[in-house]
């Protein structure tokens, strides 16, 4: 049966004395002393490492966030890919669609209608992922909600705004 070595530079001082507690130490005494030796870190006040599992990136929770904030937090939804899929798919598209699509009477209107239905939904898939994150660049200057708050959901609110009223005019466009 294999067994994997614990990795006690993760545990916290709690956990390190519950396993001092049920280790075996004749049996495993090479972890005994690193499990030793840990605890003598704890208690000279060396945090536990951090885990490879948790997202470093991504901002923790506190009591006072919203709801719209706890609710786009928990969505097991990986923004950064979708973001990456949109841009691509957008800018392909865009140039099939310029290299493609004869020229004729309002062609640089029907490239501009392509771009925008492809900005307008990476824009607001862009809000998500800076809710989740905690952090948005607007014109290449990190704004993070922890630091300014008015500053970081005044940018969500002008990325919002602009791509949902394009989208809106767009489809107002095409069906008057």
């Amino acid at each position: 049966m294999l067994t994997s070595e614990p990795i006690y530079s993760e545990y916290s001082l709690e956990e390190l004395l519950d396993c001092l507690q049920h280790i075996d130490q004749v049996k495993y005494p090479e972890r005994y002393q690193v499990l030793l030796q840990e605890i003598d870190n704890r208690k000279k006040g060396i945090p536990p490492k951090v885990r490879f599992s948790q997202n470093p990136k991504a901002q923790t929770l506190k009591r006072g966030d919203g709801v719209i904030v706890k609710l786009i937090s928990e969505l097991k939804l990986d923004t950064s890919r979708l973001l990456k899929t949109i841009f691509i798919l957008g800018c392909t598209c865009t140039l099939l669609t310029f290299v493609f699509t004869p020229q004729a009477e309002g062609y640089g209107n029907f490239i501009a209608t392509i771009v925008f239905l492809f900005l307008c939904p990476f824009l607001l898939i862009y809000c998500i992922h800076s809710i989740k994150m905690g952090e948005i660049e607007i014109k290449s200057i990190t704004v993070k909600r922890s630091d300014s708050p008015g500053g970081f959901w005044f940018g969500i609110f002008i990325y919002a705004t602009f791509s949902t009223f394009i989208m809106y005019s767009l489809i107002w466009q095409t069906y008057t």
